[in-house]
């Protein structure tokens, strides 16, 4: 009987822990990169202010200052209303459903990483502007 009891407590134990991945993994997703007001003509503080820090700074062979920013981009807010579709999912097949809903959290609904490129006039404003998606993800720039 003993036996019996602490199997089950062990085995209640690894359920509870496998499960909710998929669940931390939407609540931690980032929202999408807000680039509103980015572009020609804005000032050179104001896209570090936005983007943060760039990823390299260098000048381009005509002396111009250029930055390189890289950022991630999820998906809106309002798409983590799937973490109710996740935990119903892990209660009724008692954390089964993590099989299929992790691995399709961290492709499927996987965060773009971002690249931007700034180039800056002698008065630092953006001169040139140029927003890319670096490697998969299934989210947009």
């Amino acid at each position: 009987m003993f036996r019996q009891a602490v199997a089950l407590v062990m085995s209640t134990i690894f359920v509870i822990s496998s499960t909710a991945c998929s669940i931390g993994a939407a609540a931690r997703q980032p929202a999408p990169a807000n680039l509103d007001g980015l572009g020609i003509g804005v000032p050179r503080q104001q896209v570090i202010t936005q983007l943060g820090p760039p990823k390299f700074s260098d000048t381009d062979p005509q002396g111009k200052k250029q930055d390189s920013f890289e950022f991630q981009s999820g998906m809106h807010q309002g798409s983590k209303a799937r973490i109710i579709l996740y935990v119903f999912a892990d209660l009724i097949t008692l954390g089964l459903a993590e099989l299929i809903l992790w691995p399709l959290e961290l492709s499927v609904m996987e965060s773009a990483t971002c690249t931007a490129v700034a180039g800056y006039d002698p008065s630092m404003k953006v001169e040139t502007w140029a927003v890319g998606k670096k490697g998969g993800g299934a989210q947009g720039c």
